[in-house]
């Protein structure tokens, strides 16, 4: 809204300017300002490229583009007309100014949409509507998902300003009355938007150079002390940053020397405390710190650790160790993967599971299989074999469908999990052969076991979908180890012989070769 108490510096630079009677079009808007004769301002000094031969660039000093953009969404174009005076040789850290017009929130959106490289955005509380300025702030940040571009709102009402949480909440940079806004007030909020635009772009561009720069500043301790303690100022501004949880410990106690916003909202850590209470395993920590100090960095390390609200993640740890405030340290970056970790957990239960009965495959029984048999030759512990098998299964297939087939093969599975031990292990061998590892059990145990099963199985009587039931039997084999065997191959294959010689003998019989 234009505003009539504009102060004396403002009022006399509108008189010396023509001022458009309409406001420009958006390509008006968006033609790069004209030069004036007067001497060019320049603030800040200009950074060093990033790789310069200067020993003293550091990340901070990376530059940014060569020109600056600033966005003025106002209804009043007299206040563009002033702004783009004032901003016309304004030069910050080596950098022009471009100034981009909007004379309304609607304005504003299109020209975002095209181009969100924006350093500062100058918006009227009050433009279309009452709140419309407040609507822009709001769609830039949660809509459009600009959280770099600052933002300073400037109003003809001081009297209304917006709540607090409002500033905190959309992440506004300053809140100015417009008579308030002289030359020299402008251009303050303007290098103070700046100057924070640049370290959030920095920290985007050049995380990945956290490393080589605790390389150089440890190479420099000795020789250059104070440098190093402006280093370190700076690196903390950078960490501090919102981005993942990152946090630097001190590696003789684990003591937390500095931890920024995003490690005390997540993990709830933070400076002087010690990082026990995130660890789920204690030995995931000794192991990282390990490896830190025989390599100097840890890189993909995964660890369970605890949120600050008590829930359990898993997270993915890069690390680094550095020297902090004179202290040997290890500055430590938590990735959340929770999501990624779930997925593997489900596809392995997919690869090692049968889909039909819901115990696991051949490939879990030979992973499981070849773990038990291990087991029992390290302990000198007994380990049985059973392979079973439905007698006539093609018959039952052929005769009644595959849905009661499947129904038969369940069933079987569920009266065998009943009769099994929680250590015993039950997989699919293939089509309608079922595997039993039963651990610390001697074949004459197994044998009873197998006749349990086969006479469970035998009284099953399973509806069928037109009425009436169906029974069947099965066959097993029983086996043990060998001191000769070369692996769990050749017990299922002795396993398969006796399975054979019981189906060759009539079925529904246990035979047992040992």
């Amino acid at each position: 809204m234009s505003d009539q108490n504009a102060p004396s510096a403002i009022a006399t630079a509108i008189t010396a300017v023509a001022v458009p009677a309409t406001p420009p079009r958006a390509t008006e808007a968006l033609a790069p300002p004209g030069r004036h004769e007067r001497p060019c301002r320049a603030v800040g000094a200009v950074p060093h490229a990033a790789n310069s031969s200067n020993p003293d660039a550091t990340i901070a000093d990376d530059p940014l583009p060569q020109t600056l953009t600033v966005l003025m969404v106002d209804d009043d174009p007299s206040v563009h007309a002033v702004t783009r005076l004032v901003l016309d040789d304004f030069v910050y850290a080596g950098r022009a100014m471009t100034m981009v017009s909007a004379h309304s929130a609607e304005q504003a959106r299109r020209l975002l949409r095209a181009n969100a490289d924006v350093a500062v955005i100058l918006v009227d509380v009050v433009l279309e509507t009452n709140t419309a300025g407040l609507d822009l702030v709001r769609w830039i940040r949660e809509t459009l998902g600009n959280q770099d571009t600052r933002i300073v709102l400037r109003t003809g009402q001081p009297d209304q300003a917006p709540e607090q949480d409002v500033i905190l909440r959309y992440d506004i940079n300053d809140y100015r009355a417009k008579t308030e806004m002289t030359e020299a007030r402008l251009l303050t909020t303007l290098v103070g938007a700046l100057r924070s635009f640049e370290r959030i772009r920095a920290l985007a561009r050049h995380r990945d150079h956290l490393a080589e720069l605790n390389r150089t500043l440890e190479q420099r301790v000795e020789q250059r002390t104070q440098a190093l303690h402006e280093s370190e100022r700076r690196l903390r501004s950078i960490l501090d940053a919102p981005m993942l949880p990152i946090v630097i410990l001190g590696m003789a106690d684990g003591r937390v020397l500095f931890a920024n916003e995003s490690a005390n909202q997540v993990l709830g850590l933070f400076e002087s405390h010690r990082d026990d209470t995130i660890w789920c395993d204690a030995a995931n920590r000794d192991g990282l710190f390990e490896r830190l100090r025989r390599h100097g960095r840890a890189g993909d390390f995964e660890a369970q650790v605890k949120a600050r609200c008590g829930r359990l993640y898993w997270a993915l740890i890069s690390a680094i160790t550095m020297t902090f405030d004179d202290t040997p340290a290890a500055l430590l970056a938590f990735s959340d993967i929770s999501g990624r970790k779930a997925m593997e957990e489900e596809l392995k239960r997919l690869a090692t599971t049968d889909p039909l009965t819901g115990i696991g495959n051949r490939r879990n029984l030979m992973d499981q299989g070849e773990r038990e048999l291990r087991r029992a030759r390290r302990y000198a512990s007994p380990l049985s074999l059973l392979m079973l098998d439905i007698d006539h299964f093609k018959r039952v297939n052929d005769t009644y469908g595959h849905a009661v087939g499947d129904q038969a093969l369940k069933a079987m599975v569920n009266v065998c999990l009943k009769l099994l031990r929680e250590i015993d292990v039950l997989c699919r061998f293939g089509g309608e052969e079922f595997v039993a590892i039963l651990p610390e059990t001697r074949i004459d145990g197994a044998v009873l076991v197998a006749e349990r099963l086969r006479q469970a199985v035998g009284g099953l009587a399973l509806p069928l979908p037109e009425g009436g039931t169906v029974s069947f039997t099965i066959s097993i084999g029983v086996t043990a180890p060998r001191a000769e065997d070369g692996g769990l191959g050749n017990v299922l294959e002795r396993a398969d012989a006796a399975l054979y010689a019981a189906k060759r003998g009539g079925r529904d019989q246990v035979v047992t070769r040992v």
